[in-house]
Formats: C-alpha cells, structure tokens, sequence
C-alpha cells in the first residue's frame, strides 16, 4: 500500500510539474510578444473597391520560446471608422525575431466616403490605422486567444 501511495505522489508531482512548465510556455508566448503596424499600401483601386495590403509586425521578444500564431481575425479602422474585417494565417516567430503577418483588405468605396477613399488611394496625407481583434496561439493546451490592439498614423 505504502509503494502505490508513493507510486501516485510521484506521478501526480511530474503530472503537475509539467503542466507548470506548459501554462510558463503559454505566458511567454502571448507577453512577450509585441505587435506594430509594419505597413498599409493601396494594392489597386477599381469603380467600387480599394484593395489594400496590410503588413502587422509580430516581434517575439522570449529568448527560448517561439511564438506558434495560428491566426489572426479582428477588424481595421480608419480614422476611428471601421472599414473591413481582417485576417491572416499561421506563423512562427522564432526567440528574438521578427515576422509580418500579411493580409490584403478589400474595402467598399461606400465604407471609406468619397473624400476618405481618394486620400488612401493617393497616399496623400497621414490617416490614423487601428487593428484590433484576437491573435490565436497553438499551445499545448489547444488554442488561445490573445486580443491585440494596434494604432499608428501613417503617410
């Protein structure tokens, strides 16, 4: 009786030892990482539309973890409107590097207002971008989302 007590003890010590390890995984991957916008460029203009390209930097700043993004879903502003719903697929940022995750956005010229959509599609004057939405990590525990909100004034 005394070794089968002994026998779950241990077990039960590795069981929680290795959880502690993963959910220190999990914290290092979603904090450490840090989110900017890399860039918004006009991809072509048409009658009814404007495409966009949108780059979002992911800079993981972990020395051991690579942050595993599955995806990212949230929605892009402009000028406080919001104007489409963006998205892009997996990544892996390896310890103390960098990746930009790329999205092309098409957006409605109804969505943008006559005066807005001619300013983008020239790149005339600074417009203020916001992205906000959930990142999705692949973590040992499944995935998880992390909200991330990005604003920056470009030219």
């Amino acid at each position: 009786m005394k070794k089968f007590k002994l026998f779950l003890f241990l077990t039960f010590s590795i069981i929680f030892a290795c959880s502690c390890a993963s959910v220190k995984n999990i914290q290092e991957q979603m904090v450490n990482c840090k989110y900017s916008l890399a860039g918004v460029a006009t991809e072509d203009v048409s009658l009814t539309n404007l495409t966009l390209s949108v780059g979002v930097l992911i800079t993981n700043n972990s020395k051991t973890t690579p942050a595993k993004v599955n995806r990212f879903q949230g929605k892009l502003y402009l000028n406080g409107q919001d104007i489409a719903d963006i998205a892009f697929g997996a990544l892996e940022v390896e310890p103390m590097q960098s990746q930009i995750g790329k999205a092309q956005v098409v957006v409605p010229f109804e969505k943008l207002g006559k005066n807005i959509a001619g300013l983008v599609a020239t790149n005339s004057i600074a417009l203020r971008y916001k992205i906000a939405g959930n990142i999705y990590f692949d973590t040992p525990l499944g995935q998880l989302p992390f909200p991330v909100a990005i604003e920056q004034q470009l030219k």
